[in-house]
């Protein structure tokens, strides 16, 4: 009797604790985070990692929040625990920028989260073409288990909110509603094609998301002002020195980081196009190599940044909230 008391106890003090874990674990239970219509601007790191397993990074998804709205560009392994942990019950559309494994792993779990929590319209996603293909084969994936939940939970389970309603589309204006703006425009990084990022406009406020890329005019024409850049980078001082080491041993492995060096925009690029641009904040994600989440790993990743840029540059972690002010 006395195990027992102790593990409801437990359990209790477990509900309602208010740790990103116990939210994480309970769903997003805790109690959603208020979105109002005409609020603030923030941008959410929900994964900051890369396809090469680090328990302290998901993989690629940022959120912006722009009032009552929650736009998920992406939706890398691990986004669905993060949008717990951030305490966002629902998002507003999905942004895809390409379709790499890393940035669409869990968008089958993200519906299943709708699903159980009883949306009733289907999910928006928005993505360059091959959207619909990549959309239709996770709901073929999961389909018996829709069936399954759907014939067992009845009226509670969420049938239309579990489906999405996809749109491919082209550079230009994806989204306007109630203020927000969202531009797609095109970036490189062949040879993997379309590839995309986005830019958010919002009460005279700018985000732009980068996506994958190389160093592009355009990433620099639409970062153009921006208070907030949220960039992919690659510390390619570092990956000059692991490679030769790792040819000794694992000839494979090396290749394939050497072919990984050839897509991405270094640290020094990515400086390059905040100075350019006119960035009032630069904010660093999909880190190449997947550092710790350590002050002295950042440090060591943005070497050389502020001789380039002098505005501040923020090394993504997951979890991170960063206001758009």
């Amino acid at each position: 009797m006395n195990r027992l008391w102790i593990m409801v106890a437990l359990f209790i003090s477990f509900v309602v604790s208010e740790t990103p874990f116990a939210m994480a674990q309970l769903g997003g239970l805790a109690g959603p985070r208020k979105l109002e219509p005409g609020g603030a601007m923030q941008v959410i790191l929900l994964g900051t990692g890369i396809p090469i397993p680090n328990p302290d990074r998901s993989t690629a998804a940022t959120l912006v929040i722009a009032g009552d709205k929650a736009m998920l560009v992406d939706t890398g392994r691990g986004c669905v625990v993060r949008l717990a942990e951030a305490r966002i019950r629902n998002v507003t559309a999905v942004l895809f920028t390409h379709y790499h494994s890393d940035h669409i792993a869990s968008f089958g779990d993200l519906l299943v989260r709708r699903g159980a929590a009883g949306a009733e319209d289907p999910l928006p996603v928005i993505g360059p073409p091959g959207a619909k293909r990549v959309v239709d084969g996770f709901q073929m994936a999961y389909g018996l288990d829709h069936s399954y939940r759907a014939a067992h939970h009845g009226k509670y389970w969420g049938t239309r909110g579990s489906q999405a309603k996809v749109t491919e589309a082209e550079p230009g204006v994806v989204f306007d509603q109630d203020g927000l703006q969202v531009t797609m425009f095109k970036v490189n990084h062949a040879p993997i094609n379309p590839a995309v990022g986005y830019r958010f406009d919002y009460q005279g406020k700018v985000v732009v998301v980068s996506g994958d890329t190389i160093k592009t005019e355009k990433m620099i024409e639409m970062s153009k002002d921006a208070d907030v850049l949220v960039h992919e980078a690659m510390d390619l001082q570092t990956l000059h020195r692991i490679i030769p080491m790792i040819k000794r041993g694992r000839p494979r492995q090396a290749a394939l980081l050497e072919d990984v060096s050839e897509y991405h925009a270094s640290t020094i690029d990515v400086a390059e196009i905040a100075r350019d641009a006119g960035v009032k904040k630069l904010v660093l994600t999909h880190l190449v190599p997947s550092i710790p989440p350590q002050d002295a790993a950042e440090k060591n990743f943005v070497r050389g940044m502020s001789d380039i840029y002098d505005g501040p540059i923020i090394v993504g972690r997951d979890g991170m909230t960063i206001d758009v002010e």
